[in-house]
């Protein structure tokens, strides 16, 4: 606060040789404000934060960059994923019909009959349904 009030000052009142200096010396008279070292300094302070700055923006979107990179790599990796658990689930179903097809060949009670014989057809015997009536007779108390 106390140097902003002192830079204003410098802009109001220009300097002149003291008469009766305090302290004798030759002290630089500045013109401007602009010529002052410690607004040089300020300067080259806010134009290397401003350079710190952009190259900062510039390293963050490369990196945002690279993380949708990755993330777009990740989608895609889960879906191969999945498409080969369900590629795995059909292709076990069929091989569990090969394993059973293989498992019957090898069983020799199952093989195909080497002669097929043709029996006619007979008439059923007609199917009579007998009714027995159980008689029970009433128990006392209950």
């Amino acid at each position: 606060m106390v140097s902003s009030m002192k830079a204003a000052a410098y802009k109001k009142i220009k300097q002149s040789p003291m008469h009766n200096p305090i302290i004798r010396a030759e002290f630089p008279i500045y013109e401007d404000v602009r010529q002052l070292p410690v607004f040089k300094f300020n300067r080259f302070l806010s134009c290397v934060l401003g350079i710190s700055i952009l190259i900062s923006v510039v390293s963050y979107s490369m990196v945002i960059a690279k993380e949708n990179a990755i993330i777009a790599y990740h989608n895609k990796a889960n879906d191969v994923n999945y498409d080969n658990i369900e590629l795995q689930n059909k292709v076990d179903y069929a091989r569990s019909f090969y394993n059973v097809n293989e498992k019957i060949s090898k069983i020799s009670f199952l093989k195909k009959p080497d002669k097929v014989i043709e029996v006619k057809a007979i008439t059923p015997n007609p199917v009579v349904v007998k009714s027995d009536k159980v008689e029970v007779q009433p128990i006392s108390g209950y």
